[in-house]
């Protein structure tokens, strides 16, 4: 277990990889197996992903201020990049399966710059979401266990 907290770049260039990776697969799913792809995602994946990173206690004693920078900026680089990049095309490609079907995400623009303004505006927001979303399971199952060790640790 580490006992300092490593920097950002350290702490989610693991993570961030894994993401990518998982947002690569989806987005061939979309094309090769476009009804398999809604049951694979990094909303299944990272919490995996942090469960692993607060069991180690490889953050260290990170601060809750610390572990919310980590998550945005893991959450804008994995949903944001891979998102932006789903989206974006299936605005060009006219997707209407899975998550880009009708009322589910935005209608298809009508000009080629507003169909790039969607995939960006929708990477995004799910950015957003990520990041709400791993916060709170980093908060349980990274920051709570770390503030947990160093009470034990601090002499009586």
């Amino acid at each position: 277990m580490e006992t300092v907290t490593p920097p950002l770049g350290e702490r989610i260039r693991l993570p961030a990889a894994i993401g990518l990776g998982v947002g690569l697969i989806r987005f061939v799913l979309e094309f090769v197996a476009p009804g398999l792809s809604m049951y694979f995602g990094v909303y299944y994946v990272m919490p995996v992903v942090i469960a692993a990173i607060g069991l180690r206690g490889s953050w260290g004693p990170i601060r809750w201020p610390s572990l919310l920078l980590s998550m945005f900026v893991l959450c804008l680089i994995v949903w944001g990049i891979a998102n932006s990049l789903s989206y974006t095309t299936a605005q060009f490609l006219e997707w209407h399966h899975g998550r880009f079907a009708e009322g589910r995400a935005a209608p298809i623009a009508a000009s080629a710059l507003g169909k790039i303004g969607v995939g960006l505006l929708q990477g995004a927001l799910t950015s957003l979401a990520g990041t709400a979303w791993c916060t709170v399971i980093g908060t349980l199952l990274i920051w709570l266990p770390a503030r947990l060790r160093r009470k034990e640790r601090a002499p009586m």
